[in-house]
């Protein structure tokens, strides 16, 4: 006699599948847009400091204020040393002065001010709560 499973083993196996990947999928998406978070939390870091670094090279230098002009993708590049933004997540105003970063469909909005050298976040919503603390 043949051992082999019967088609209500199968059937119970499938199901049980079934709801094992119900429960796995929610956690797996949330943790991919986690991931999105502390990325872009990298990056505005990044340009963070590199506003600071380029005014006290700027200062030493004598060369004004030293705060960039703007933060359009070449001025970020320059400052940061290399650093590009994705363009998944990022975009960035014409005049340079505000960068929008779009994740998992929400979108929020970074103001810079070249005369304080800040970058802040203009929204109140979840989204600049997680990735500005």
């Amino acid at each position: 006699m043949k051992k082999a499973f019967t088609m209500i083993e199968l059937v119970f196996v499938i199901v049980a599948l079934g709801i094992l990947a119900m429960v796995a999928l929610p956690r797996l998406v949330s943790s991919k847009e986690d991931a999105e978070i502390t990325r872009v939390k990298a990056e505005i870091a990044a340009i963070r400091s590199a506003i600071q670094t380029h005014r006290g090279a700027n200062l030493l230098a004598q060369k004004g204020s030293g705060y960039p002009e703007d933060l359009k993708a070449t001025t970020i590049e320059k400052i940061t040393n290399g650093t590009k933004l994705s363009e998944k997540y990022w975009s960035v105003s014409e005049g340079g002065n505000q960068l929008t970063v779009t994740i998992a469909g929400r979108t929020t909005t970074f103001a810079y001010d070249k005369t304080k050298g800040s970058l802040t976040c203009q929204d109140t919503d979840a989204l600049c709560r997680k990735i500005d603390n």
